[in-house]
């Protein structure tokens, strides 16, 4: 059984940090004009530029190789304020199994950018309809598709896998509550003086060593897990 178990290959889909709106702006325009319903105050490119890329010498979409010990790393899509995932990763329930993604968060503008908050979303996992990546070999030697049956409560998902996003040298875990003090100048981007200013990031998920044996019912066929919508705020004053 734990042979069986042990051998299940998994895929990372809906690998979201969504970085939606990133709240980027003035101070002054933090609020809504409430006019009609809201108004947008659209901000200065040349002024405010900050956002993700996969280099840090330049504001730069484009796509991040995931790294893990399989075959298929999977990749990520990344533009200035999203970032969503573009194919899949394998891992597999033994100790040491993940997928990292590095990538860089850069202020290209001509002001001070402060990180102000940092709200981390959560693992969830759900049985695959048609299995991808398929097909599994058993061990008997038969090509087999294993979509599982029932549901994989959130609970025992969060046994097994866990995501952690590294901002420079602080990490922010899924789950935990919303980070929106302490941040102080040393998650400051100052404005750039010439090339742009950027910090290093790195989203892992990651199977959490010998956790399959404290689940309440294990996983009898193959499963996606996903990570919800996470979101970084920067703005032009530090909090």
């Amino acid at each position: 059984m734990e042979r069986e178990r042990s051998g299940k290959v998994i895929a990372i889909a809906t690998l979201i940090v969504g970085i939606i709106g990133l709240s980027l702006g003035f101070a002054a325009f933090s609020t809504s004009l409430n006019i009609t319903s809201s108004a947008d105050v659209p901000v200065d490119a040349s002024v405010w530029k900050v956002g993700f890329s996969t280099v840090n010498s330049a504001m730069t979409a484009g796509t991040v190789n995931g790294q893990t010990n399989s075959a298929n790393n999977g990749t990520l899509n990344l533009t200035q304020f999203v970032i969503s995932q573009a194919n899949k990763a394998q891992l597999a329930t033994t100790n040491g199994s993940k997928v990292e993604y590095d990538f860089y968060i850069v202020n290209d503008g001509s002001l001070d950018a402060y990180l102000n908050s940092v709200t981390m979303g959560t693992i969830s996992c759900a049985y695959q309809t048609n299995p991808t990546p398929s097909p599994r070999v058993t061990d008997d030697g038969h090509t087999t598709i294993t979509p599982g049956t029932g549901t994989i409560s959130d609970a025992d998902c969060q046994k097994l896998f866990g995501a952690t996003l590294e901002i420079g040298s602080s990490t922010y875990t899924d789950g935990q509550a919303a980070v929106t003090s302490g941040f102080g100048n040393t998650n400051k981007l100052a404005k750039p003086s010439g090339s742009p200013t950027y910090v290093a990031a790195k989203l892992t998920i990651a199977y959490k060593n010998d956790s399959l044996a404290t689940v309440t019912d294990a996983p009898n066929g193959d499963f996606t897990v996903s990570l919800s919508d996470s979101t970084v705020v920067y703005g032009s004053t530090s909090n």
